[in-house]
């Protein structure tokens, strides 16, 4: 019976949470996360502010999670990202986007909300940046190849512009077809110099 209780506990938390966040989704796309208060969002989630905080400490809190929760069909898929023919977790990213182009035009659009912006561009580098870390710890040491957080700040931003012009096209390829295209960029900016020999040493480069 306990065991019962809990998986109904369960549920309704993650009910609560689902509705939160899309609270906060639809309330960016309205007035911008700046303006956005944790009333704001309660309403319309029609939540009370005690339920809100059990859950997050603040709208911060939540827009992390939020992003925890996003990142993490990335990294369930681990190396994924850096090997070719793999991008199942980009494939679900994707489609999570698709789910809320609003959203994501608010992000990453022309008239895109300026902290949301650069928080959704930072944990994007870092999150490239630790992937990249443990694939090639040897990286960071190597003269011969640019320094990794250029790199990644290089990666976050190419890849923030290629959303910007996947939600801009009238008919979107599919989340299948824009993360194979968009995992080949990655591979291309990303990889292809971790496996360059020492500089001027043109024999010794392996290309995927």
């Amino acid at each position: 019976m306990m065991q019962k209780l809990d998986g109904v506990e369960d549920l309704r938390v993650r009910r609560t949470r689902k509705l939160l966040q899309q609270a906060m989704i639809e309330g960016v796309v309205e007035k911008g996360f700046a303006a956005l208060t944790v009333r704001d969002i309660t309403e319309r989630a029609m939540v009370n502010r005690s339920t809100f905080y059990r859950h997050y400490l603040d709208k911060y809190d939540l827009l992390e999670q939020h992003m925890n929760e996003m990142y993490m069909l990335l990294e369930e898929h681990g190396r994924g990202l850096i090997e070719p023919g793999h991008h199942e977790g980009l494939v679900e990213l994707l489609r999570q986007v698709q789910r809320f182009p609003d959203f994501y035009r608010a992000v990453f659009g022309p008239q895109a909300d300026a902290l949301l912006s650069r928080h959704f561009r930072q944990q994007t580098e870092q999150r490239f940046l630790t992937c990249f870390q443990h694939a090639f710890p040897e990286a960071a040491s190597r003269p011969d190849v640019p320094p990794l957080d250029l790199k990644f700040n290089t990666v976050a931003s190419a890849g923030c512009g290629a959303l910007i012009w996947w939600l801009g096209q009238e008919r979107p390829s599919t989340p299948e077809q824009f993360a194979s295209w968009l995992h080949q960029l990655i591979y291309d900016i990303s990889v292809s110099a971790f496996k360059q020999g020492p500089a001027g040493d043109r024999k010794s480069r392996t290309l995927p």
